[in-house]
């Protein structure tokens, strides 16, 4: 069997770490209950797992466990937080131009019903600013959805800027966290942040589950009926093994947390200093400090990205979501930062995790140049 590619794909999903695996087992075999059956100890001792599990993410996050929904993700979070928001005709929603689709797209679907929304640009680092937010919001706003980081390019957004915006303007504010818990410091306490969605696969917890965070005070009427589980913020049978594993995952990456940016802040370096060095007219997107530890966002002109990935055999790369949905088209993002179309068809996403070492930022430094050279004699 041929040896397996190293891993840079780190935005996209991250590997489970053991310790999160077996702290989820008993709760596949021996701890199986429903947490919902209170009648029987089954049912009690999954409860009793699940409440555990809401009070250590709350503990991570700065936030009361009441103020933590368990769902299947950030997806299902985002959607929730906006459906459950924006309810009636007329009402109005003000986000960003490098929302992940899980934002835009139901804010697509809502306008067939009469809710409005407003999207604002961000500057040509990615950066959305509390000034632009606020020129944006109207009597008739109920929310505003601003993710925290970007997972393309990595621009950490102002969140505290932004919110302190809304809070000005009597609007709560959403974000999309997904990048950024586990991996910066996010810490509910002090953000004027209102709802947060976020997903344990992206800090080294399982597939599948994912929370809302929703601060006292706010009101949302779920999209989500049925069993009325999650104070029926997310009706539903409870994953108890994956809440088990995104608090054990969550507590592992935050308390990692200041060693291992500070590394892949090094690693990052590295790959940047020695790609600029070793490519003519290789271009990095998005700001030089405020920026995901592990991210890497470059532009090689002349160089289709497809052909780029295909060519670098010994890597799993992806594009950022370069092109969307399948059709061979920049993303919303890549333009909204100014990138015109064949720039941003030449752009690679690097993301870097706890795997990764300078002999990988080496050797992909080497493979890169050389196809690099090689796509853009093929391509003249």
């Amino acid at each position: 069997m041929s040896e397996s590619p190293i891993y840079l794909d780190h935005h996209s999903t991250t590997p489970c770490d053991p310790r999160v695996v077996e702290a989820m087992l008993p709760y596949f075999s021996d701890n199986f209950g429903n947490a919902a059956a209170s009648t029987h100890v089954h049912g009690r001792r999954a409860s009793s797992a699940l409440e555990d599990a809401r009070g250590r993410v709350a503990a991570s996050l700065g936030c009361l466990p009441s103020e933590i929904h368990f769902t299947s993700g950030a997806t299902e979070s985002n959607n929730i937080a906006l459906r459950g928001i924006a309810l009636d005709p007329g009402a109005h929603v003000v986000t960003s131009a490098v929302e992940h689709s899980s934002i835009i797209q139901p804010l697509e679907q809502m306008a067939r019903f009469g809710i409005e929304h407003t999207i604002v640009m961000p500057d040509s680092k990615g950066a959305v600013h509390g000034d632009t937010i606020r020129s944006a919001i109207r009597p008739s706003t109920v929310l505003v959805s601003v993710m925290a980081a970007n997972a393309e390019f990595g621009t950490v957004e102002p969140i505290e800027e932004i919110g302190t915006a809304c809070r000005a303007s009597g609007v709560p504010l959403h974000t999309d966290a997904t990048q950024a818990v586990g991996k910066i410091p996010f810490d509910l306490q002090t953000l004027p942040v209102d709802l947060a969605s976020l997903s344990a696969h992206k800090f080294y917890g399982p597939k599948g589950i994912g929370a809302l965070f929703i601060r006292t005070g706010t009101s949302l009427l779920s999209p989500v009926a049925g069993g009325g589980q999650e104070k029926k913020v997310r009706s539903g049978t409870v994953n108890v093994a994956g809440a088990v594993g995104l608090a054990e995952a969550l507590a592992i990456a935050i308390a990692g947390m200041a060693t291992e940016s500070e590394r892949l802040v090094a690693l990052r370096t590295r790959l940047r200093t020695k790609l600029l060095a070793a490519i003519p007219n290789a271009v990095v997107n998005g700001p030089d400090e405020a920026r995901l530890p592990g991210n890497l966002h470059v532009s090689f002109p002349g160089v289709d990205v497809e052909a780029l990935v295909h060519a670098l055999r010994r890597f799993s790369l992806s594009t950022g979501a370069a092109c969307a949905s399948g059709r061979r088209e920049p993303s919303r993002a890549l333009r909204a930062i100014g990138l015109d179309e064949r720039v941003a068809m030449s752009s690679l996403r690097f993301g870097l995790g706890r795997c990764n070492t300078e002999e990988h930022v080496d050797q992909l430094v080497e493979d890169l140049t050389a196809a690099v050279s090689r796509l853009r004699q093929i391509s003249v």
